[in-house]
């Protein structure tokens, strides 16, 4: 036997081996490849997932911020019209943001899990202004959840009303203390509308043997105030 054909023996199982352990490296970085891949995937995935959760958390507070101003300024209209006190116009702002928030609740979402509490008088404060108007303030323990596990929480509240409940009769007073020593009633009277006519009321005032009554309408509907 040549010594090359011995060679050439002994070097078979080097080969086989080393055939083998490529084939296995290969296979490895194939099945590492792979694996960072779905990771990278996953990744993308839940920050897309975390993006729709904020998205949604921020459109829902936006929606009730709308709704709690909205809620606002018809409870002024409605309760000032029937004459209504300060309590009817808490107890309307509440129950009409708590009829959006059902419509919230009840909506259908095939990858979101949105839970909103109802407000009541501890998590939505309502605070009266000098001037007739409104500030409302609150948090809501909210949660949402993505069935991919991204999770948000919280709902804050916060918004300031154009004064109109009990505007009129702020305003029938601060006019009638404008009224006392002026002599030119009816600039004074010009200056006043001229003022609140932004805010849709109509001043009118009337001197009858020396006593001046002051008038202020809403023109938009509610009721008028007399301060004499």
């Amino acid at each position: 036997m040549s010594k090359s054909q011995i060679n050439k023996r002994a070097s078979a199982p080097t080969l086989a081996v080393f055939t083998i352990f490529v084939i296995l490296c290969s296979s490895v970085a194939i099945v590492t490849f792979q694996s960072s891949e779905e990771r990278g995937a996953s990744t993308i995935i839940l920050k897309s997932a975390a993006d729709v959760i904020r998205a949604t958390a921020s459109q829902v507070e936006r929606e009730l911020n709308s709704t709690l101003e909205s809620s606002i300024a018809a409870a002024m209209y409605d309760v000032g019209l029937k004459g209504g006190t300060r309590e009817n116009v808490e107890n309307y702002i509440r129950e009409y943001m708590n009829a959006h928030i059902y419509d919230i609740n009840a909506s259908s979402r095939s990858t979101l899990k949105v839970v909103v509490p109802l407000c009541d008088e501890n998590s939505l404060t309502i605070e009266w202004l000098p001037n007739g108007g409104i500030r409302a303030r609150g948090y809501l323990d909210a949660s949402f959840e993505h069935v991919m596990g991204p999770r948000a929480f919280g709902l804050s509240l916060r918004t300031m009303s154009r004064p109109r409940f009990e505007r009129i009769k702020h305003v029938a007073e601060l006019s009638a203390v404008l009224v006392a020593g002026e002599k030119n009633l009816a600039e004074l009277e010009r200056a006043l509308n001229e003022n609140y006519a932004c805010e849709g009321l109509a001043v009118e005032l009337k001197d009858e043997n020396g006593i001046v009554s002051v008038t202020v309408q809403d023109i938009f509907g509610a009721q008028g105030v007399l301060v004499p």
